[in-house]
């Protein structure tokens, strides 16, 4: 085994100088083998540099440009709910939970009323009309030829008017079943988007006012139908009571 020997001064600065400190010691046995240097390698980060100034660039112009946009955005938001809220108010005007009547259910009994009552008043017009044409007949019957004779056939003529004219009640109904169902659609549609919200939020608004006329403390509801349950009068019988 070679013995290890301190090296000179010289030796030192000859392996400095030959381009690695301890070539020569390594070479004559002198010092023991070191490993060979570590190559460093660099990574080219231009790629990497690139996207994160392209990602702040665009940062830079969402907290700038944008937000213009975003105050628009609020703008709109705060313009729906407003809406909403009107909304709300309009529903809970036209049907309250704690409202003593449903304006619906009202409107509709009443356009029933008036099919009723024209129906009504177009079979007593009809009937005093085939009564009166019976009389003309007998009339003109019992008539020579002649300006009297022609007169009663005007007569005539205008009884068929009439009878043209009652066909009034046929449109009349028909236009107003219509009326009737468009309403029940509302009423669907009304309900159904109060039913997606807290019913709580309806009754904490204020009530309707009251459409109904009043004679200071009576309320004037207008012609009532008389049924044997209601005990009201009917207008036949006003009107046998002023005949």
């Amino acid at each position: 085994m070679k013995q290890m020997t301190k090296p000179f001064m010289a030796e030192l600065q000859k392996a400095r100088k030959s381009g690695h400190p301890f070539k020569a010691l390594v070479e004559d046995g002198a010092a023991p083998a070191l490993p060979a240097p570590v190559q460093v390698v660099q990574a080219d980060n231009s790629d990497v540099i690139r996207a994160i100034g392209d990602l702040g660039a665009k940062l830079d112009r969402f907290l700038t440009m944008d937000a213009a946009q975003i105050d628009q955005i609020q703008v709109e938001i705060a313009d729906i709910s407003g809406r909403i809220k009107a909304t709300k108010v309009e529903m809970a005007a036209i049907r309250h939970p704690l409202a003593g009547d449903d304006k619906f259910q009202q409107a509709s009994q009443e356009l029933s009323a008036v099919v009723a009552a024209t129906e009504a008043a177009t079979n007593t017009i009809m009937a005093c009309a085939e009564e009166l044409e019976e009389v003309v007949s007998e009339l003109k019957s019992s008539l020579p030829e002649g300006y009297h004779n022609d007169r009663v056939n005007d007569m005539v003529d205008v009884i068929v008017r009439i009878y043209e004219a009652c066909n009034f009640q046929d449109l009349t109904g028909q236009r107003i079943t219509k009326v009737v169902r468009a309403m029940s659609f509302i009423e669907e549609r009304v309900d159904a988007m109060m039913g997606l919200w807290n019913k709580r939020e309806f009754e904490a608004m204020p009530l309707p006012p009251s459409v109904t006329k009043k004679d200071e403390d009576l309320d004037l509801h207008g012609p009532a139908e008389a049924t044997p349950d209601s005990g009201n009068i009917s207008q036949a019988d006003i009107d046998a009571l002023f005949g």
